[in-house]
């Protein structure tokens, strides 16, 4: 494992609160499992700042981890949006934005061209005011395609009406392999102790020993005060795949708690790490699809003027009064002997005047041994951040 990586600092400090923020709102995602992508929501939050201003601007900088220096953000979202497209043979990894704006709205022009410019957002024209329903079918296909399909409705029914101005949307995907692969016949039911006593059966893969290979596997490892970090490569090396496991006397929901309190503990965790061989080292296969509603869990992290007419200042965008009526992420993410194909999508839809009823967060209620991530090795961009509780 590289002690330093050398990342350009602008792309630094953009790709940087990426595990801050993953960790701050992964409370207010729910319990159980969970797949997301803090890259995909804060990208989308970024293209919202672009239009905010005042204490809207003030609250995404502050609880997103976005700068509020112009040059620094800009730059930054620039490098790292071709720095996730650039074609790789060994993975697929791409990143794509877009913006649609009802044909009857003056959009700032300023506003318009950083989206086009700095996040390379597709930007369309749309009649939100005669065909919300169709057009909401037309951005939805859009995020279908840049996902593989794995992302088929990010805006549901309802989400976006002739109040509608600006809907704007991330959309992530990636596809990787194995540096070193898990044999298929070496996968089998295992036992799997749930963190409330229960012992269920899943596919394990294993690796190690058990292969009877002339040399046992090595990957980067570290172990702190009875934590466990493992980071399995994909081909090529750009991708890794950090598993993290808490002590057995450690409930996972304490240490999610303290890598929200201290988000640099991930980091120094990561520049200490060793490769060293495994006798053993056995993951469970999983699958998972979330969807959540965003404006609550915003709100609960104290990201509230944007969602209340009353409040919100939008007037970058263009003239007012505007306000974020709807915010939406969905994720999906599996992991198998051949590597792992996650996705993940965002979007917000900026209405005109009109109040709405605040979505409820979505809760899911299941017990949580282990957390992982995908991290993007050249931007230091974490864009998956998953917690596995029953991987069945």
């Amino acid at each position: 494992m590289e002690k330093q990586r050398p990342v350009n600092d602008d792309l630094r400090t953009v790709s940087d609160g990426d595990v801050a923020f993953g960790f701050s709102i992964m409370p207010h995602l729910g319990e159980g499992n969970i797949t997301f992508s803090p890259y995909s929501i804060r990208t989308a939050l970024a293209m919202v700042y672009e239009g905010a201003r005042g204490d809207s601007a003030k609250e995404i900088s502050t609880k997103a981890y976005i700068s509020n220096d112009n040059n620094t953000r800009l730059e930054g979202y620039s490098r790292l949006m071709s720095q996730l497209n650039i074609l790789n043979e060994n993975h697929v990894l791409r990143s794509a934005n877009g913006i649609w704006i009802e044909n009857n709205f003056k959009v700032n022009p300023h506003f318009k061209d950083i989206l086009e410019g700095t996040y390379k957002a597709q930007a369309t024209q749309a009649d939100f005011e005669k065909s919300a329903e169709m057009w909401r079918g037309k951005i939805n296909e859009w995020v279908s395609k840049n996902t593989e399909g794995k992302i088929p409705t990010l805006f549901p029914v309802g989400s976006l009406d002739s109040s509608t101005v600006v809907a704007l949307a991330n959309a992530l995907y990636f596809k990787g392999i194995w540096e070193n692969k898990f044999n298929p016949k070496y996968t089998l039911k295992q036992d799997y102790t749930l963190s409330n006593g229960e012992v269920v059966q899943v596919d394990m893969m294993r690796k190690g020993e058990v292969e009877k290979l002339d040399k046992l596997p090595k990957f980067s490892y570290g172990s702190f005060d009875g934590l466990q970090i493992a980071v399995l490569p994909y081909k090529g090396n750009d991708l890794e795949k950090v598993i993290i496991l808490p002590p057995r006397n450690l409930d996972l929901s304490e240490l999610e708690r303290s890598l929200k309190r201290d988000p640099e503990m991930f980091n120094e965790w990561i520049n200490n790490l060793e490769r060293v061989s495994f006798a053993k080292l056995e993951l469970p296969k999983h699958e998972l699809r979330k969807g959540y509603p965003l404006t609550g869990p915003l709100q609960e992290m104290d990201i509230t003027s944007i969602f209340d007419v009353r409040t919100a200042d939008l007037s970058g965008m263009g003239k007012g009064p505007l306000f974020i009526g709807s915010g939406f992420h969905e994720a999906y993410f599996k992991t198998d002997e051949e590597g792992s194909e996650g996705a993940a999508a965002t979007g917000f839809a900026t209405m005109r005047g009109v109040s709405f009823d605040k979505p409820k967060p979505i809760e899911f209620v299941v017990d949580k041994p282990f957390l992982e991530m995908i991290l993007h090795k050249p931007s230091n961009s974490l864009l998956f951040l998953n917690r596995i509780v029953d991987p069945r």
